[in-house]
């Protein structure tokens, strides 16, 4: 998990944010009957990095757990003004994790961040201002715990979006929590997969290059154009 807009705080805000975000977690965890304390817990001052020991069920992370952080995250902003609200974007998957010598390792773990800070968990935030949670999980969780229905959540309630971030590409699951995520595509979103070609619907990709300077070409073409 990680909160929004951190960087762009000054350092008194930086150590309230940081307890907040413990506290908020910790309130989370409790109330959904999750011990914090067997977790292997990797901070980052405005996020975490937590993984959780075998046998704790994936549904009661994806379900029970981000709906009390949503609670515990509004208790927490009530009282405090728009530009100090702490808002949070959290990421959930299931893959291979190792202690390393400076953290921990393997591909679930290079997974989840990439997945927590990619653009559209983070647009997801600009696009719904008064949400204080937004949340992305991966394709296994979603195949395997949401789309099951292993939860109280409706696959509808979630969008799916496609994540590149540096050399990792795949597609993930984005949800914001009382908000409908299809009504607007979130803010910074990369283009997802090219639409299909239906029969009766037509389209046209078009490539411009730009040259900056005097150019003595004579019939040369500088641009292509494909029409379907």
């Amino acid at each position: 998990m990680d909160v929004q807009g951190y960087g762009g705080r000054d350092d008194r805000q930086h150590a309230s944010i940081q307890s907040g975000l413990l506290a908020v977690a910790d309130t989370a965890a409790a109330r959904s009957g999750l011990d914090r304390t067997t977790w292997h817990r990797q901070g980052a001052g405005d996020g975490e990095l937590a993984i959780l020991p075998a046998g704790v069920p994936e549904p009661a992370v994806t379900d029970d757990y981000v709906r009390e952080l949503v609670a515990a995250l509004a208790d927490h902003n009530h009282d405090l003004a728009a530009d100090a609200r702490m808002r949070v974007r959290i990421a959930i998957h299931h893959g291979v994790a190792m202690p390393g010598a400076n953290g921990w390792t393997g591909q679930g773990v290079v997974g989840v961040s990439r997945l927590v800070d990619s653009a559209p968990l983070r647009g997801a935030l600009h696009t719904f201002p008064d949400a204080d949670l937004a949340v992305l999980v991966s394709r296994q969780i979603y195949t395997d715990v949401v789309a099951q229905r292993h939860t109280s959540l409706k696959p509808a309630e979630f969008r799916e979006v496609v994540v590149r971030q540096k050399e990792f590409t795949d597609v993930a699951w984005l949800r914001v929590p009382g908000y409908d995520v299809h009504g607007a595509p979130p803010a910074a979103d990369p283009p997802d997969r090219p639409p299909a070609v239906t029969a009766g619907h037509h389209y046209r990709a078009e490539a411009m290059t730009v040259i900056n300077g005097t150019v003595d070409a004579p019939n040369s073409v500088f641009g292509i154009q494909h029409g379907r």
